[in-house]
């Protein structure tokens, strides 16, 4: 009788220790704004603990799950038609709940979330299904491309490019990988990057003389402002500024658990995207290196496995989720630091938002259950 091959526990205690920094770092970001509105300063923390719970629950669930319900066209395709969906009951006035001048989010029974997210998610499954066996020729390309191009069309229209930016790096990564030699990828990957320069480019040319459309000069001003926030320190550079000076206050080993400064008016919502620099502010450099290196802790265990497992849907799953772990903390780390336009994109694990969180966990705990699975498949001996 073969041994079942125990579960990934470096993978978990990352997981773990992550969930409960966070959970610990969003009561301390959060708790004094609500104070000062006279609500409940451990609200925000309680609803993140229940969505942390039921995350949880859905983990132990999933590894009871049978490997061929995780692997079926019906929750890849299903997932990913919801995403479109609720994509599009974004724009729908009852369903769809605008946010500072954006109409990203749905609220459904009272749950508010961002279809984007989900729709990653999505993207992953569905690519690592249609792209299990190898498709040579463009019009067997044709559909996932059509897909993506709908789904970026959407995200778009919100407005959300760093949205946009994330799901066509993602699809990128995931089809080169089974699909194009590898000088040839790294040709794209650079026509890619200089594609998006030239695009920032144009935005600022068109911003420059008004010509612009509305819905996007957010993009313009934040594009204008990475490296000089300090040119408009009064508004669209003030929430970039506060971050640095969080960084700063910190130090190497911080000012203390619950003692940051700039949460108490100067980051605005900290407890989302700038919780990074909170984290920093009160418990310092060392610690918020410590964090990231959670984060690539998984991120290169999956990366690594993805290499590793023979069954090439699995392979992509497990790709796709760290490609996207990957992508949102870059992404989050470098407009902390002025080094992008700040985005939107939350701390994987870190961030408040409890549908984030979710979803996230939800490809974690596939790939933590299909790497056993795929572990004890390739333990099984060969017979004569």
């Amino acid at each position: 009788m073969i041994e079942k091959k125990k579960i990934d526990w470096l993978l978990i205690i990352a997981y773990l220790l992550l969930s409960l920094i966070g959970l610990l770092m969003i009561y301390s970001a959060s708790s004094y704004r609500l104070l000062t509105r006279d609500q409940p300063p451990a609200s925000l923390f309680l609803r993140q603990l229940v969505f942390l719970l039921l995350s949880w629950v859905l983990l132990f669930i999933i590894q009871r799950t049978r490997r061929e319900i995780l692997l079926s066209k019906y929750l890849a395709i299903g997932l990913l038609a919801f995403g479109i969906f609720t994509l599009l009951l974004a724009r729908v006035p009852f369903f769809g709940v605008s946010v500072n001048g954006a109409q990203r989010w749905v609220s459904i029974v009272g749950i508010q979330f961002q279809p984007s997210e989900i729709v990653n998610v999505g993207m992953v499954l569905y690519l690592a299904h249609y792209f299990q066996t190898a498709k040579t020729t463009l019009q067997e390309m044709k559909r996932p491309l059509l897909v993506l191009f709908l789904c970026c069309v959407l995200i778009l229209i919100q407005p959300k490019v760093a949205g946009v930016m994330i799901l066509l790096f993602l699809a990128f990564v995931m089809i080169t990988t089974v699909q194009v030699p590898v000088k040839l990828t790294a040709l794209l990957f650079g026509g890619l990057l200089i594609s998006l320069f030239l695009i920032a480019m144009l935005i600022i040319f068109l911003g420059n003389n008004d010509l612009l459309p509305h819905m996007f000069m957010h993009v313009y001003n934040r594009i204008r402002l990475v490296g000089d926030p300090f040119s408009d320190p009064y508004n669209q550079g003030f929430q970039m500024i506060h971050s640095y000076y969080a960084l700063f206050n910190g130090g190497l080993t911080g000012l203390g658990l619950g003692n940051s400064i700039t949460k108490k008016g100067f980051l605005p919502v900290a407890e989302t995207d700038f919780i990074f620099s909170v984290l920093v502010e009160e418990l310092g450099l060392i610690f918020g290196i410590f964090v990231i290196g959670l984060l690539f802790v998984i991120i290169l265990r999956l990366f690594m496995r993805s290499a590793a497992i023979e069954n090439p849907q699995i392979g992509l799953i497990l790709l796709g989720t760290s490609t996207l772990l990957l992508l949102q903390t870059s992404i989050n780390i470098a407009s902390i630091l002025g080094l992008m336009p700040m985005t939107g994109v939350p701390l994987p694990f870190i961030s408040y938002g409890g549908s984030s969180y979710f979803i996230l966990s939800f490809a974690f705990s596939l790939c933590l259950k299909l790497e056993r699975e795929e572990g004890i498949l390739n333990e099984v001996p060969q017979t004569s």
